[in-house]
């Protein structure tokens, strides 16, 4: 008999009793064919999670020094705000992330709520975390970001992920300005960290489901691969503010590759990690072979498919087209 976990009171439990089911049947994602129940009952149908990730070519992480846990329910920072705006423009998305792994500005311990903020706006810093589509098997670090040198940053990571912009300069002059991106691109980040990263939303404040089921589940990550003995130098685990959806508390946010993961559990933190670490060294391999090109390789099969909310670089008609095709 199947005996679930005692949910908390403040989270919308749907029903899992389908999908536990499958998911405890089928040992491994990368056989298994993820139907799961839709709200009609159809289980032959679209997973009711696969869609329902933001389209976006790139995230980016300003580390704090503090876990979402004492975030405001709303950021008021300046840097985060422009820093969404302009990268709104060419599909990146903007948050923020704690973890001990993760190296955090010597300078600035805030986040952009205190009141010198307001008054000096340009002394909000961050180091900050980058994925995209552009380099799926690892992860960028700007060692300093803040509103003197936001445009900069901008132009680099829009050029990274899109290319140059066309229309723009041309002959020499259009060579020397991509030559100077590059550089500066280059500079930014530095060598590639290919570890697997995990990041969990428990923003609390924002909404008590992410803030007790996704706190749980981080606990349980933790407590997992202390169990299996694999430290920082190869997994970095992290939490990280709002990202959308508390209805799918707990999310789990799967990079450098950019599959988001909802409705996880405590429970289900061992099978979901056998399932993330196989795809994280298969893909290493397959991607490496394939380059930095992200439209050179066949996409892979989607993450641990039960769970599975959708894909960085995919709009949701083509994560439900993924997910159909993988069913």
């Amino acid at each position: 008999m199947l005996t679930l976990a005692p949910t908390f009171a403040c989270r919308r439990a749907p029903s899992r009793l389908i999908r536990d089911c499958h998911y405890t049947a089928v040992r491994q994602f990368m056989s298994s064919s993820p139907q799961t129940s839709t709200p009609s009952g159809d289980a032959s149908g679209p997973s009711s999670l696969a869609g329902t990730a933001p389209d976006h070519t790139a995230y980016i992480l300003l580390h704090t020094r503090v876990p979402p846990a004492e975030y405001p329910p709303r950021s008021k920072s300046a840097l985060w705000r422009a820093f969404t705006m302009k990268a709104r423009q060419w599909g990146g998305v903007v948050n923020f992330a704690w973890s001990p792994a993760l190296r955090v500005h010597g300078a600035y311990a805030g986040l952009g709520e205190d009141p010198q903020d307001k008054r000096d706006p340009r002394r909000e810093t961050y180091a900050a975390s980058v994925f995209s589509i552009a380099h799926r098997y690892g992860r960028l670090e700007i060692p300093e970001i803040s509103l003197a040198n936001l445009d900069e940053i901008d132009d680099a990571l829009r050029t990274l992920v899109l290319g140059p912009t066309p229309g723009g300069a041309s002959g020499g002059e259009a060579a020397a300005q991509a030559e100077a991106q590059a550089k500066a691109t280059a500079q930014m980040a530095g060598e590639l960290d290919r570890r697997l990263h995990l990041f969990v939303c428990t923003h609390g404040s924002r909404d008590c489901r992410c803030g007790e089921g996704g706190g749980e589940v981080a606990r349980a990550l933790a407590r997992e691969l202390e169990k299996r003995g694999i430290g920082a130098k190869d997994v970095v685990l992290g939490e990280v503010a709002h990202v959308g959806g508390h209805k799918y508390a707990a999310n789990l946010l799967v990079y450098p590759y950019g599959d988001w993961l909802g409705t996880v559990q405590d429970f289900d933190v061992p099978q979901v990690l056998d399932d993330v670490l196989a795809w994280h060294a298969t893909s290493q391999e397959r991607l490496t072979r394939a380059g930095s090109d992200p439209h050179s390789q066949d996409l892979p099969p989607p993450l641990c498919p039960p769970f599975w909310r959708g894909r960085m670089g995919l709009d949701k008609d083509e994560q439900l087209a993924l997910y159909s095709k993988a069913a």
